[in-house]
Parts: C-alpha cells; structure tokens; sequence
C-alpha cells in the first residue's frame, strides 16, 4: 500500500491538505486508535465486572450498569473511531480522479471536493464531542441503581474510576486536537477555492499557512 494511501486512510483527508495538517490528523487517529486497542485490553475488559455493589445479584449489576450507562464510553468512542475511518474511506474513494464532463476544472473540483471532506470531518468530531460531554463530562465513582430488580438503596461503586475518567479525558481531548486541525485545513482549503475562483496564484511560501 501507497503511502499516500496510507495517509489519507489514516487523516481522512488528500493530498490537497497541508503536510503539517495531514500528518497531525494521521498522528491523532493512531494515538486513539492505540489508546482503544490498550484500554479494551485492561480498564475495559469487563465494564459489568468493575461494578462493586453493595448487594448481591447479577441480573441487578447489569440493570445498574444499563441504567448508569446508556451507551458506554468506550463504545461512543470505539463508534467514533468507526465513523471516522468510514468518513476516511468515502474521502479516498471520492478523492480519485474521476472521468470528464463536470462543469468544475480538475483543481476546483478536488479543492471543493476537499474542502467538503474536512467540513463533514470537523461536523462528525463535533457531534461526538457534544454526546461525550453531555453524558460523560466527569465519569461517576458511585451510581445509584434502580429499585427494580435491585433491593432499594443499592449503590455500585466502579473500580478504577479515576483512571477511566482519564482515559476518557485523552480521548476527547484527542478529538479536540482533529476538530481544531480539520477547521485549521478547512481554512487553507476556502482559502485555495478563492484564490482558483479569483484567478490569482498564491505566491510562493504562503499557500500552506493556515496549517502549513
């Protein structure tokens, strides 16, 4: 495999970014991706296990768990990841030259074509990010289980909280660090359209700024 295809796999952006802003990307999603794969052997194993309750009952633990977590963290970031490597394959296929007969010159057509990848990159790191901090700004230490199956005042403590909360804190601020550099190439690329559109070459040494 190409290592431009490999580039582009892994910042789901073309050769139209910046190198800078590519290979951030790229160093972004193997950072997360290497973080997943060391947490599903360790802090994630076995999510239902890592409750401690205060009664006994298995079919309890799991309500309790459910009930607590909805979708869990490191599900909503493994989804993520889904996403945007699905995000990352639709942008290399689309990223191709294709044949003839669009009202758009070749240059316009991939600028505009990357300009759309990073935009929807930037939309789909957003609306992870929002999910993420509306259930799991601060990850709990004691949940509260429901009265049903569960006796009444069951608490459940999790173990290794803080270093869950951690981890989830990498992540999103991993996120962070795509959506800022997708809007950074995002720039550049609104940048080039104009300057294609206007009929003026950008000068030497300026064209890669926003994000070089």
């Amino acid at each position: 495999m190409e290592v431009d295809t490999v580039a582009s796999l892994l910042s789901g952006t073309s050769a139209q970014a910046p190198r800078l802003c590519r290979a951030g990307l790229a160093a972004v999603f193997a950072l997360r991706l290497g973080a997943l794969a060391a947490g599903a052997g360790t802090l994630w194993r076995d999510e239902v296990g890592d409750l401690a309750c205060n009664a006994s009952g298995e079919s309890c633990r799991h309500t309790c768990f459910a009930a607590a977590f909805p979708v869990s963290p490191f599900s909503l970031f493994a989804l993520q990841l889904a996403v945007i490597f699905s995000h990352a394959l639709a942008s290399s296929w689309h990223g191709r030259p294709h044949g003839e007969g669009s009202w758009l010159q070749p240059t316009q057509q991939r600028l505009w074509l990357h300009l759309g990848s990073l935009l929807a990159k930037a939309v789909l790191e957003g609306v992870f990010l929002v999910t993420f901090h509306m259930l799991y700004s601060h990850f709990p230490v004691l949940v509260q289980c429901p009265p049903a199956p569960c006796p009444p005042a069951v608490t459940c403590a999790i173990l290794n909280a803080r270093e869950k909360d951690a981890f989830n804190h990498f992540m999103a601020g991993s996120s962070w660090a795509g959506l800022l550099l997708s809007l950074l190439g995002t720039q550049h690329a609104a940048v080039q359209i104009f300057q294609e559109a206007s009929g003026k070459a950008p000068r030497k040494g300026t064209a890669r700024k926003p994000c070089v």
